[in-house]
């Protein structure tokens, strides 16, 4: 099964981390998309516990290397011509969902994938997640 990764960064940084609530709001995710992993890079100085005993999940301070298939999120109006949600298969290892601040640039180079929209705002990765998720449920599930 797939697994996430994401960062876990202080609520100053990006209003929806650094609170054990929104490790509650990824892990809802997870059971939506079916994930058994996850990777949390860790920004904060807090000491986190595993959010979920049956995942396999994994604090880390900065972005592993990933074995497998690898999707980056990104967003709408990245240059290198991302995948659109609505044409993705989910047959991947992982989802990387970056950080507040943003990428810079391609960090991995197996699927780039963005939400199309009209306007250039951007959304916090735990609700991107969401609709990851939700559509990931879709697709596999044949709904």
């Amino acid at each position: 099964m797939a697994g996430i990764v994401f960062y876990f960064e202080d609520n100053d940084v990006d209003v929806w981390s650094g609170r054990n609530i929104d490790l509650d709001a990824w892990n809802y995710n997870c059971k939506i998309g079916g994930i058994t992993k996850a990777i949390v890079v860790n920004l904060t100085d807090q000491n986190l516990i595993t959010f979920d005993g049956n995942m396999d999940i994994t604090f880390v301070n900065e972005l592993p290397s990933l074995s497998g298939h690898v999707t980056q999120l990104v967003t709408s109006n990245d240059t290198n011509t991302p995948t659109s949600l609505w044409d993705f298969d989910h047959q991947t290892d992982w989802y990387v969902f970056g950080p507040s601040n943003g990428w810079s640039g391609n960090i991995f180079g197996d699927t780039l994938l963005t939400i199309p929209q009209t306007s250039g705002a951007h959304h916090y990765s735990v609700f991107v997640d969401t609709t990851i998720m939700f559509h990931r449920d879709h697709i596999l599930n044949n709904l």
